[in-house]
């Protein structure tokens, strides 16, 4: 293969999507440059073409040594993107978002609410960037992501159902999810790298299967070689436990607007993503190493 770009930066070249996102990339014939403050610490074992480049992408994009013509593939959070992609310019763009923001535009929590406007801002920013600079933009925001056991939603639920053997819900737990697999979203990158088709584009990347939250639950029981035990609690009681559990660093994340969430759909349509570049993710499964 001879790829068009002469090199990948891949920033959050350590998270869940990089983790899948560097192998694929040198598969395909990519020279890759993955960025992190520490990479001694962060970098997983030799992969041919990879080379771990330290920097702070908040201010150190100048110290990257990238021949060109060059991608970024930015899956660290997109509100660091704008002055990365400015400082850096690379050729072409790829930048992770979610759908959060649109999912907690119009939450109870202020909290939540300034998330989903800082995402939109920050797509907002970096859009203009790669106007300025001449590269090509598209913007990925995904749902729930899984895969690799270092996400806030699907690793949690099933890190509290390894120890509590059981799990609560408000109400039915009828609200639809579509969890995304990491690789899914890695290979969504490669497949929209070098495709005119996707350039320009917001897309919304959702899972091969839509689930209700129990059955999600329920199948990540069973995922663990466990009996799947729900129980429902009432809301207030809930909210009470949530608001508790969020003074612990571990659940600082955790707000008591996700449990009114249990029971409302979060689905998103993706055939403009399957119809612009081939996105086909895999329905959910679970499997205790994604803990």
């Amino acid at each position: 293969m001879s790829p068009r770009y002469a090199c990948v930066v891949v920033t959050g070249a350590s998270s869940q999507v990089g983790r899948f996102l560097l192998p694929l990339l040198s598969q395909a014939g990519h020279e890759v440059i993955a960025v992190s403050r520490d990479p001694d610490k962060t970098s997983p074992p030799a992969i041919p073409g990879v080379k771990w480049s330290a920097a702070d992408i908040t201010k150190d994009f100048g110290v990257i040594p990238v021949p060109r013509p060059f991608a970024l593939i930015h899956t660290a959070p997109i509100w660091i993107a704008p002055p990365f992609a400015e400082g850096l310019k690379a050729d072409r763009v790829i930048a992770f978002s979610s759908t959060s923001a649109l999912t907690k535009a119009g939450s109870p929590s202020q909290k939540e609410r300034e998330v989903a406007r800082s995402l939109r801002e920050s797509e907002a920013a970096l859009a203009e960037t790669c106007a300025t600079t001449g590269a090509p933009l598209t913007i990925f925001r995904p749902t729930m992501i899984y895969g690799a056991g270092m996400d806030k939603n699907v690793a949690s639920i099933a890190r509290f159902v390894r120890a509590a053997r059981l799990f609560p819900l408000i109400g039915s737990g009828s609200g639809l999810r579509q969890p995304v697999h990491a690789e899914d979203l890695a290979q969504a990158c490669l497949d929209a790298l070098e495709n005119p088709a996707s350039v320009g584009k917001t897309y919304n990347l959702g899972g091969g299967e839509t689930l209700t939250y129990r059955e999600m639950v329920e199948r990540i029981f069973r995922g663990l070689g466990i009996a799947p035990l729900v129980i429902k609690i009432p809301a207030p009681l809930f909210r009470t436990a949530l608001r508790m559990a969020a003074f612990l660093p571990r659940f600082s994340h955790i707000t008591p607007e996700m449990a009114d969430r249990m029971n409302e759909d979060l689905r998103f349509d993706y055939s403009d993503a399957k119809r612009d570049f081939g996105y086909s993710p895999r329905p959910f499964t679970f499997t205790p190493d994604m803990v």
